[in-house]
């Protein structure tokens, strides 16, 4: 608990250091809305201080340019050019605002007047050079108006003053102003409602990568990108797809090798505990019969037994001690070779009706002398697919053990039962009692005896059943024990299925 306080403390005071999160679509608008608003002020600015220099310098040049036309009217003999004079100076009355006063020395031949504008008919008192003038602004306080001034002289000597008015700029620029706060406004509300709607398009797949991310970091590897298109950012997403299958694969590669470490591991460690408790159980029962042979052979060499029957019997204890040794080193080697994956497995059809019988016919002599009848199937010739060898190693087991374990006056019963799935279940059952409910999973385990003393008797070895588990396990098919009750009486039902198709 302590440690996942810490945990979510680091995480706070990491979070904590982080700048705080802003939408994408506010920064956008942000930004955009600053720099709308820097462009109006500068226009604004622009407007109430260059705008109108700007349009007095644009005045000047006018006039000027006007006096540069009407001199070169004068610079020839002006009285052929009257008519052309006359229509000049009215032009620029009338069309570009411009008054035009000239002078032939102090006699008045010219005065034209643009609206707004009063030409003043006093005859300029500076001496001008022939073909110069001078530009200067004037405040005229009768007009309340102020005017750009033209005075100078033509070419021909002819004092000339031009004027034109220039309080229009003023008005121009509130007027300017008053729509540019006005279009500012529209502006930006428009550029705000655009803002929002593309840059909400714009982020919209950087969101959805967001998310994918997000997913990928929480190992969830089943979310995609699917935002298309043929952008950077599509290529991204892609990336992150392919990121996202790569860790998918790499994760379940990681996960797969880890699960069979520990199995190897676990594996390793159960058959080293295995090894260990079949040395244990392989000593214990070799103890036995070696001590008995040992004992029996010492005793022929000390001419203890007397008499040829005695030392027949010595020596038939030795050898039947000697066989169960034999026997026991015989089902080791088989157990071992399964369990290693030494037996290659020879899979072929036979009948397994008729190696029954076969093998009936072989323990006839071994259930007569107890008493017993064994019951056979009646059916005819069941084909399945297996090793027959070793399927004969196995009905060998499960009779023997029957027959071991039958009681007195009982009833071993063989059957052969065809199963809808296509296999075929083959029983052996015995009367007698039953194995407790809890050593029935442990009856197949290597050396693992119910009752040691009835065991020993018999001459059984404790490894019988196991091998038929391991050739089992080897075909890949069901195997099993259960106690179960008959019209002839309690007893231990043992089974295999096999495929017979």
């Amino acid at each position: 608990m302590d440690k996942l306080a810490d945990n979510r403390l680091s995480k706070k005071s990491l979070q904590a250091l982080l700048p705080p999160r802003h939408s994408i679509v506010w920064k956008l608008a942000g930004w955009f809305l600053l720099c709308i608003t820097l462009l109006l002020g500068v226009n604004w600015l622009l407007n109430n201080f260059a705008l109108e220099s700007y349009y007095r310098r644009q005045k000047s040049d006018a006039v000027q340019m006007a006096f540069t036309e009407v001199n070169c009217l004068f610079s020839q003999d002006y009285t052929a050019n009257l008519e052309i004079i006359d229509l000049t100076l009215d032009s620029l009355a009338n069309n570009d605002g411009i008054s035009s006063t000239i002078w032939a020395g102090s006699r008045l031949i010219a005065r034209y007047r643009a609206e707004g504008t009063q030409a003043i008919p006093v005859r300029p008192t500076k001496t001008y050079l022939p073909g110069s003038c001078e530009v200067t602004v004037v405040q005229d306080t009768k007009l309340k108006t102020s005017f750009i001034t033209l005075t100078g002289a033509l070419s021909n000597g002819f004092p000339i003053e031009m004027r034109t008015s220039v309080e229009g700029i003023k008005e121009s620029v509130g007027i300017t102003n008053q729509f540019l706060l006005i279009s500012g406004a529209v502006t930006l509300l428009v550029s705000l409602l655009l803002v929002f709607f593309f840059s909400r398009r714009f982020t919209r797949p950087i969101r959805e990568l967001s998310r994918v991310a997000g997913s990928v970091a929480r190992l969830d590897f089943q979310d995609r990108y699917t935002g298309g298109g043929r952008d950077e950012l599509a290529d991204l997403g892609a990336s992150i797809n392919s990121m996202s299958i790569s860790l998918e694969r790499t994760i379940s590669d990681l996960k797969t090798a880890n699960r069979q470490l520990m199995n190897d591991i676990e594996q390793k460690n159960q058959q080293n505990e295995v090894r260990r408790a079949f040395i244990s159980n392989v000593s214990h029962e070799l103890k036995t019969p070696i001590a008995l042979i040992s004992t029996y052979a010492e005793g022929l060499k000390e001419d203890i037994a007397d008499g040829a029957a005695n030392r027949d019997y010595y020596c038939e204890v030795i050898e039947d001690e000697a066989q169960k040794m034999s026997e026991l080193i015989k089902r080791m080697t088989m157990l071992m070779q399964l369990e290693a994956g030494g037996e290659q497995l020879v899979i072929e059809r036979f009948d397994i009706t008729e190696l029954l019988d076969n093998l009936m016919n072989k323990m006839s002599i071994r259930f007569s002398q107890k008493g017993i009848v064994p019951i056979l199937p009646e059916s005819g010739p069941v084909y399945v697919w297996a090793d027959d060898y070793l399927m004969e190693n196995v009905l060998t087991n499960f009779l023997s053990n029957a027959l071991n374990h039958v009681n007195e006056g009982g009833r071993v019963e063989a059957r052969i039962i065809p199963k809808e799935d296509g296999r075929v279940r083959v029983t052996v059952f015995n009367t007698g009692s039953h194995i407790p409910e809890e050593d029935l999973p442990r009856v197949w385990e290597s050396f693992y005896k119910v009752d040691k003393a009835r065991t020993r008797a018999y001459g059984g070895t404790g490894i019988g059943l196991s091998v038929v588990a391991a050739i089992m396990k080897a075909h890949g098919m069901p195997y099993g024990a259960y106690n179960c009750r008959s019209a002839h009486g309690d007893g231990v039902e043992f089974y295999i299925e096999l495929e017979s198709r």
